[in-house]
């Protein structure tokens, strides 16, 4: 969150240059009153000096977005750094301001209010009263589903949980947090309310809601009464129950992956397909380390009655640690057509000595088919993102182009070596006692592992950052391809005096890679030793980029800003 928070305001304060006070000399050509009374005044603190607050209001022509960037906000009038759009609703016509005042007032309930106005660059003149003020209700609306709705249930956020339904009049999603079962929610407890008008295409602007949720048998129930700025209280009724399977199928997956994230991330995936790859199952369970892996997993279909028990994986489809049925598959897309989630279940988790691991389970998926599947894999090695799944790799490199040693067996007992061609980049990171006079790096055979024992070569994290270890194919601005080394060696030798490795290595998917740097054609003077270089690759906007002695370079060695 913190990045994604830090590219928007970079982007912001881009935007908010040419939201200044301008002078325009010309009388408005027009006057518009804009009155709102679903006014939302937010405010996120980025540093000690810099918060921005975001305003967002709205009526039944006119939508108004604005944000304040300063320290802090009392109230007062702020005529500067303000990014303001007004949005006419029938037309969808955005006009920004170039001249804008807003004067910020708190009453004793701590209610903000807003006036003030905006020179579009239309040069209309926006006479601006935002507030927040409840309707009172004149009407009521009654919304109820006949199917089942979609539920996601999150126990670890609160028994954070959302149904969503649809029909031909509404779409409604009601998202609710820290209730449990039976009890009533407030406007507190709502995360977030959606209430569609499938025949107008309406929003609904939500002012406040209140209800319940409970269990009756097999089934959840949520009710809600939600006012909404059109004066109009919607009386929902949401409920969810696992579908009945109308008919059964028999799968057995062997040599499935094992898609290792236990230490890092706190779970474990199961992902493989049928022998014709026509149903592909993917499952997620919850574990710290490879004891956990062996165990009941129970997915009861009632959310553990909101106990957090029973209730071992989720109904993920859109997220790393995915659980579903995925049928009809499309050559064209490459992909299936069909991604069902899995609405209930359970299996039955073994690893024997030898680390193989079989699963047993019963489970039934969103469109109302049981299955009954047998998976077979063994546990591997943690997977690293961006890593090549396919495609050995056997290649010699020449010492005929950017090479880069770095010795810094004094300071810390290591070496670094890199080289760069014109569509490759290899980087090697040695742990070594002492360097040798004339290759740097000392002959002998160099372990691939994470034990940072002399004699080794540091085993990849999935990064190219401080210590890599890696090849990676590139077109000159991206990379095409990466093999971070996990295991393997590295044999050192002198060949005419001069630097020769034989790299036999495997990458996290354990894709081999057979390379042979040959450093006898190159000068020494084509070596950049420590002490007269200090370099880092890093990943900019997608762009591989050098960094040496302070300045930027690309991989075609084109120096950039």
């Amino acid at each position: 969150m913190k990045k994604i928070l830090i590219l928007f305001w970079a982007g912001f304060i881009t935007v908010c240059t040419y939201a200044l006070p301008q002078t325009n000399s010309a009388a408005p050509i027009d006057t518009i009153n804009i009155v709102c009374y679903d006014m939302t005044f937010n405010v996120i603190t980025f540093t000690e000096s810099i918060s921005m607050a975001y305003i967002k209001a709205s009526n039944d022509e006119y939508k108004v977005t604005a944000g304040i960037e300063a320290s802090s906000f009392p109230p007062g009038t702020y005529t500067n750094n303000i990014q303001i759009d007004i949005t006419h609703l029938a037309t969808r016509e955005i006009v920004p301001g170039i001249s804008t005042t807003l004067v910020l007032s708190v009453d004793d309930n701590n209610y903000c209010s807003i006036t003030g106005s905006m020179l579009g660059e239309n040069n209309v003149l926006y006479n601006l009263d935002l507030s927040w003020e409840a309707p009172t209700a004149n009407d009521t609306v009654k919304i109820e589903f006949e199917n089942s709705a979609t539920a996601v249930y999150y126990p670890d956020l609160q028994h954070d949980f959302k149904l969503s339904n649809q029909n031909s009049d509404y779409t409604v999603r009601l998202n609710i947090a820290g209730v449990a079962l039976g009890e009533t929610f407030t406007s507190r407890n709502v995360v977030s309310c959606l209430i569609a008008n499938e025949q107008t295409k309406d929003t609904i602007n939500v002012v406040e809601a209140d209800g319940k949720i409970w269990q009756s048998g097999d089934t959840t129930y949520m009710t809600a009464n939600v006012l909404g700025f059109d004066a109009i209280v919607y009386s929902i009724e949401l409920w969810y129950a696992v579908p009945t399977p109308t008919k059964t199928v028999v799968l057995d997956i062997t040599n499935a992956t094992f898609y290792n994230k236990l230490e890092e991330e706190g779970f474990f995936a199961l992902i493989g397909t049928n022998e014709d790859k026509s149903i592909e199952f993917a499952i997620s369970l919850l574990g710290n380390t490879e004891e956990d892996i062996a165990g009941n997993y129970i997915n009861d279909g009632i959310f553990g009655e909101f106990t957090g028990k029973n209730y071992d994986f989720l109904n993920y489809i859109f997220s790393e640690c995915a659980t579903y049925i995925a049928t009809n598959w499309n050559e064209e897309k490459g992909d299936y057509d069909k991604i069902m989630t899995i609405e209930k279940g359970q299996a039955k988790v073994t690893k024997d000595a030898e680390n193989n691991v079989t699963l047993v389970g019963s489970f039934i998926s969103k469109d109302s088919i049981q299955y009954e599947i047998t998976l077979t894999t063994q546990v591997d090695i943690p997977r690293l993102d961006d890593d090549m799944t396919e495609g050995a790799i056997d290649c010699v490199i020449t010492g005929n182009n950017i090479t880069t040693l770095e010795d810094y067996t004094e300071e810390n007992g290591s070496i670094f070596f890199d080289i760069l061609t014109d569509k490759e980049l290899m980087a090697l990171y040695f742990f070594v006692e002492k360097s040798d006079p004339e290759i740097v790096i000392p002959e002998g055979t160099y372990y691939i592992d994470e034990s940072q024992d002399y004699y080794t070569v540091n085993a990849s994290d999935g990064t190219i950052g401080t210590y890599p270890s890696f090849y990676a194919t590139h077109n000159g601005m991206d990379f095409t391809s990466m093999y971070f080394f996990v295991s393997g060696t590295v044999e050192v030798s002198k060949k005419n005096g001069k630097l020769y490795m034989e790299i036999n290595a495997r990458n996290s998917y354990n894709i081999p890679a057979h390379i042979i740097y040959d450093g006898s054609t190159t000068d020494i003077a084509d070596i950049q030793m420590e002490g007269t270089v200090n370099s880092q690759k890093r990943i900019v906007d997608g762009q591989l980029l050098i960094i040496r002695n302070g300045k930027t370079y690309n991989v075609m060695g084109t120096q950039v800003n």
